[in-house]
């Protein structure tokens, strides 16, 4: 049975292991997760650490359910629009790209086999892919990326909330996350918390966005997840618990594709 936010846990965090634990997850063949996530602004009521609150959330969850070590999270991230919130690190695409690709190939190095890179900060689309894709084309190491973000029932929610939206998603996964990993004062006082209409960008820069990707910077706070009213951090949790449980099957998955990997090595089409 999948054991709950607030029950006492096994050890999940490899920063909390002593390698002789690690060790022997090793042996186990157990799971490795990897959150990642940019510090940076979100709105006048989010905290900065936001989307590696989330993905880091999950992971535990994960890793609780399948017997999985989950990595300290990499907050060092191109931070993309975001990078005009004061507080914003943002590191270059290039530099993710190889952070990630040496993370790995030591976890890979060292015999883990099922690795996976959680992240829901959308610009994380281009580094973690490029890791993702050279990695297996030069050096044959299979590792998944996952984006947690869309296995989010928001069906469900808009019939529950009324005004649900991707600015009270944001937010409200993020204040649960917050919950489940022991930052709850970091979550603000909700009773404050109203409707705000979000930002506009720019015309000329929507114009051109109606065709394709251009690079551009929020100007304004309410540009980048506005603020709503009514958060509900208990229906957030659920909400976190059953992405978790979605995504379990992958951890298998990937099991067995590594394995077929060992027994089909790549060669040219004859």
């Amino acid at each position: 049975m999948a054991c709950r936010w607030g029950e006492k846990m096994r050890k999940v965090f490899l920063d909390e292991m002593t390698w002789r634990e690690a060790k022997e997850l090793l042996e186990k063949d157990a799971p490795v997760f990897l959150p990642t996530g940019p510090v940076e602004g979100h709105g006048p009521h989010v905290p900065l650490g936001c989307d590696y609150y989330i993905v880091t959330a999950i992971a535990k969850l994960m890793a609780e359910k399948c017997g999985g070590i989950v990595l300290p999270p990499l907050t060092y991230n191109f931070s993309g629009a975001t990078s005009t919130f004061i507080g914003a690190v943002s590191i270059p695409i290039n530099v993710q790209v190889e952070m990630l690709k040496a993370i790995v190939r030591a976890l890979w190095r060292q015999g883990f086999r099922r690795i996976f890179i959680l992240s829901v900060h959308g610009p994380n689309g281009i580094p973690i892919g490029n890791a993702v894709r050279t990695l297996f084309e030069e050096e044959n190491i299979p590792v998944v990326f996952l984006n947690p973000w869309r296995y989010v029932d928001d069906e469900e929610l808009r019939k529950r909330i009324p005004n649900y939206d991707s600015n009270y998603k944001e937010a409200m996964l993020a204040y649960a996350a917050a919950k489940i990993l022991g930052k709850e004062h970091a979550i603000p006082d909700l009773s404050k918390l109203k409707d705000e209409e979000e930002g506009r960008l720019a015309e000329p820069l929507r114009k051109v966005q109606r065709y394709g990707m251009v690079g551009y910077h929020y100007t304004d706070e309410l540009q980048h997840i506005p603020p709503r009213a009514n958060i509900d951090v208990e229906l957030g949790l659920k909400a976190l618990e059953d992405v978790a449980e979605k995504l379990l099957p992958v951890v298998d998955a990937l099991g067995e594709y590594v394995e077929w990997l060992e027994k089909n090595p790549r060669r040219y089409i004859e």
